[in-house]
Parts: C-alpha cells; structure tokens; sequence
C-alpha cells in the first residue's frame, strides 16, 4: 500500500511538474526560441543562455530538445549549441532550491490547495486570453507539484517510523549513483530524482552522502534526453549527444570521488547545516566547478566533437528529420530546403536551356551554389523527379508544421516558402515540356531557326545570370526591388520582340506553319519559365528580409 502511494504522489507531482514546464514554455516561447537562436553567438552567452532559460521553464529536457532542433536546422552552430546545454545542467540545480523553499520550509497543506484553486480559476475565467489561462495552468501546475509532494513526504515519513532502514543504510555510494542515475533515465527528470533525494533525506530514510549520491547519478541519467532525442536525424544531433554525455560523464567521476569525500568540509566552508540546503547547494556546486572546467576549452572541446559522426549536417537531409514542434527550427529547415530547391530548380533550367557555367560568367558564391545543386550525375529525368520529389516533401512537411500552435507571421511565412516552391517547380515544368523543342532548335541548320536560337540564347543568358546572383548573395531591399523589375522588363521585351520578329518571318513566308507554331510556343513557355521564377524570387526575398 505504501508503494502505491508513493506512485500516486510521484505522479501527481511529475503531472504537475509537466503542467508547470508547458505553462511556462508557452508564455516564454517565442522570446525563448529568439533568445536561443540570437544571443549564443560567444560560450559566456552561450552557458548563460542555457542555465537562465533552463531554470526559468525548469525544464532540462525540453531546452535540450530545442537544441537539438536549433542545431538540426542550422539556426544554431555546433560550439554554441554545446555551450547551451552546458549551461543546461546547472540551471536545472534550481529545481531543487525551489522544491527545497517550497516544499519542506512551508506547510503544504495551506499552500497547495489554495494555489490549485487559484490555477483553476484563472483557467475558467480566462479562457478567452492566452496569457491568463498560461498564467493558471502554471499555478495549478505548481499546487499539484506542492500537493504530490505532500503525500510523498507523508508515505516516506511512514517508511522512516516504521520501516527498517538498515538495508536502506548499508547500501555502497556507487549503489547510490547508479539508483540516480536510472531513476532520471526511467522518469526522464533530473527533477523527480532530486525531489526522492530530498524526501527520504528529510525524512531520514538516507544520509546526507547517500543523498548527495543519487543526485550526482541523476546529472548523468538525464542525459538520456539528448540521447534519445539524437538517434534520428543530422550528425550533428549525435554530437551533441555525445558532448552531453561526455561532459556529465567527467562531471559526475570528478563529483564522487573529488567532492563526495570531502562533503563535511565543503558545507563548513560554505556555513551550511540544514542538510536540504546542503544537498541542493553540493548539486548546483559540482555542476557550477563542471563549467568552470569546460568553458575555458569550449572551442578545442567542440572541435573534437565536431570531428565525431562525421558527415553532412543540412544539405540534402530529409526534411522529417527537424521536428515540428519547434515552429522556429521547422521554419528554418523550410528556409534551407526551399533554397535548395529554387537553386536545383535554376540548375535544370540552365541544363534544359544547354547553358555551361563558365558561359554565365558568375560570381564564386553563385558558381558553388548551382554546382552544389547538381552536384550528383544524374539524368534530366532524374533530376526533376528529384525536385517534384523535393517539393512533395515539403508540402508534407508544411502540413504537418500546420498543425502546431504557429504565430500569424510564421503561418503566413509558411505559405510564402510554399508559393515559392510551386513557382520555381512550375518554372522547371515549363521548360522541360518543350526539351525536345528547344534540343531540335540548338540542333536545326535552317538558317532562320539559327537566328531564333542565338536571340534565345543571348537574352536568356544575360536573364539566368542576374536571377542566380541575386539568390546566392544578399542585397539590400531597393537592390532587390530594382533587379527584379529589370529582370522583368527584361523577360517581357525579349519575348514581345521575338514574337513580332516571328509574325514578321510568317508574313513574308519565311518560316513554315508547323515551325511557327513551335517556336511561338517556345517562346511563350520561356517567357512563362521566367515569369515564374522571378514571382518565386519575389516570394523568396520577402522572406529572407
């Protein structure tokens, strides 16, 4: 029966908790994420970043997942990623001094019930503001989390008065760690390990060491967030599992056999008797020296790990691979994969129109990119159902993305990537259904079909050139705005000139009846093709503004 209670405070406290992390992580989404992904640029940021945010959502796991997605979709570099979840694990040492405050300094019975009660009013009566109803479900959250509490320290108070502790007393230090250690890896938080520490400590199941002991497993158990989080998906995932890990790892030897044996001198240095305050603070301490040691050798450290997994980290993975709910890492896969597709699309263009690229004079950056885009030897054919293949995965992807909680801007970002898919593909689509046209027009000898063929050429090139400068390289919005009306006065007048110029050819009988209608059609699909692109490009820049 006391096994069953303690499940049932374990639960309502672990419901809490969850009630609480998602509250808080809905009001602080948006400027989370944006801090996140905008000011971890140094390893002091980066560290500080992780600890603040992770005690403020008082979540480990979830900043850790965010990570990982950040990292997936290139919003955040390898270095500054690690720096985060470092940083990580001692902000969730704050749980601990909340719990320890909270939990067994007041009378949770006068707390929780009132604290509930105001949770749920605050649900009922604002249901129609996000803000207020976030607000009560933090509160509900935390009067649950104070109630399960109450009941857990009532069962393990039972267990203490009348239950047998020796067995629980001669188990080895190391017995301790590994009993931390699964429990954060089974119930996935660092958290509830703590709080079963405090608990049979107060109650005085367990000594301060033995104590100290599960906490020090707990910081290596909750790595199994990131592990778990890291087995599909970019390299990149895996190595910051593995800096994770490895990091925990040192941690958790140095905490056992440098600190744990010298426990009673590191509380008299620090002036601390009440044995929860010095649990909590021995917690926040071995993780506060882990950092001290690791930050100064975050760039060698992250080197290392960089060379670990190797392999390509965004370019041509799938897009399944970055998870939806993280709107702003998801968005930012769309980003990458609609630049990949708009520069696969330019590519098959130019090999549809039997253009080389040292024909277009480009710059470096615009070279790289149109080389990257058909950087494997494929056929025409195949390259194409790669692109429809391209866009079909991220209209799947796009949908899945709709059915989380996204911003006005980020749905109205979402339908402008998709806009530019459709018009660079439709672009694709257009050339391709008159290859054989425009192959049997490169290859006529009829000195009028040459003439059309050179025109097509020299307008074409001078319009493929500009348009592949202006994805590989950014401009300022007046630049943009004026190349994109260039370009399309540019498409309209080559294909207004060379359609009266094919008029002109039909009255005078020069050209036959079949192949005027063919190279009206070609010209009217080339100017259809351009017409197309520069809509996607208009779309594009919009975006990336």
């Amino acid at each position: 029966m006391l096994i069953v209670d303690l499940l049932i405070g374990l639960s309502i406290f672990l419901f809490g908790m969850m009630q609480l992390e998602r509250s808080v992580e809905s009001l602080s989404s948006r400027w989370m994420k944006q801090w996140l992904a905008n000011t971890t640029g140094h390893r002091l940021s980066s560290v500080f970043a992780g600890t603040t945010i992770t005690a403020l959502v008082q979540s480990s796991s979830m900043v850790s997942l965010v990570v990982l997605a950040f990292a997936s979709a290139g919003i955040m570099p390898l270095f500054n990623a690690i720096g985060v979840l470092l940083g990580a694990n001692l902000g969730t040492t704050f749980t601990g001094w909340l719990v320890t405050m909270l939990g067994f300094k007041l009378d949770l019975q006068v707390v929780a019930l009132p604290t509930i009660g105001l949770g749920g009013l605050l649900q009922v009566f604002g249901e129609r503001r996000e803000k207020t109803r976030a607000a009560g479900a933090a509160l509900f959250g935390l009067g649950l989390m104070l109630f399960g509490l109450g009941l857990i320290k009532e069962v393990v108070g039972g267990v203490a008065e009348y239950g047998d502790l020796h067995l629980m007393l001669g188990i080895n230090p190391l017995g301790y760690v590994v009993i931390g250690a699964l429990l954060a890896a089974v119930i996935q938080s660092s958290s509830a390990s703590m709080l079963v520490a405090l608990t049979a400590l107060s109650s005085g199941i367990i000594d301060l060491p033995s104590a100290a002991a599960i906490v020090i497993g707990a910081d290596l158990g909750t790595t199994s967030t990131t592990v778990l989080g890291s087995l599909k998906g970019f390299p990149i995932k895996r190595q910051l599992a593995l800096a994770h890990v490895l990091f925990n790892v040192v941690v958790v030897v140095v905490a056992f056999f440098a600190l744990l044996p010298f426990l009673p001198l590191l509380l008299r240095a620090l002036h601390l008797t009440d044995p929860l305050y010095s649990l909590v603070a021995f917690h926040s301490l071995f993780n506060l020296l882990g950092l001290f040691v690791f930050v100064p050798f975050l760039s060698q450290y992250a080197h290392w790990i960089g060379l670990r997994f190797l392999g390509n980290n965004h370019r041509g993975q799938a897009l399944a691979d970055v998870p939806t709910d993280v709107p702003e890492a998801a968005l930012s896969a769309c980003r990458a994969h609609t630049q990949n597709l708009l520069a696969s699309s330019l590519a098959i263009n130019l090999r549809n129109l039997h253009f080389d690229l040292a024909q277009l004079h480009l710059s470096q950056s615009a070279t790289q990119l149109l080389k990257d885009a058909r950087a494997e030897p494929r056929s025409f054919q195949q390259r194409y159902e790669a692109i429809k293949h391209s866009e079909g995965e991220l209209l799947h992807y796009a949908a899945q993305l709709q059915q989380q909680p996204l911003s006005e801007l980020q749905s109205r970002e979402l339908m402008q990537l998709l806009s530019c898919v459709r018009d660079a593909v439709f672009s694709a689509k257009g050339l391709k259904d008159i290859r054989a046209n425009l192959l049997a027009l490169r290859h006529s000898v009829t000195p009028e079909l040459e003439h059309f063929s050179a025109q097509y050429q020299a307008d074409l090139q001078k319009f493929y050139q500009q348009l592949v400068e202006l994805l590989a390289t950014e401009h300022n919005e007046a630049y943009l705005g004026e190349q994109l009306e260039q370009l399309s006065w540019l498409n309209e007048q080559s294909h207004t000139r060379l359609h009266q110029e094919l008029l002109k050819h039909d009255v005078n009988h020069r050209i036959e009846a079949e192949q005027l209608s063919t190279l009206l059609n070609i010209n009217r699909e080339i100017w259809h093709s351009g017409q197309s692109l520069l809509q996607a490009w208009r779309q594009w820049h919009r975006i990336v503004e």
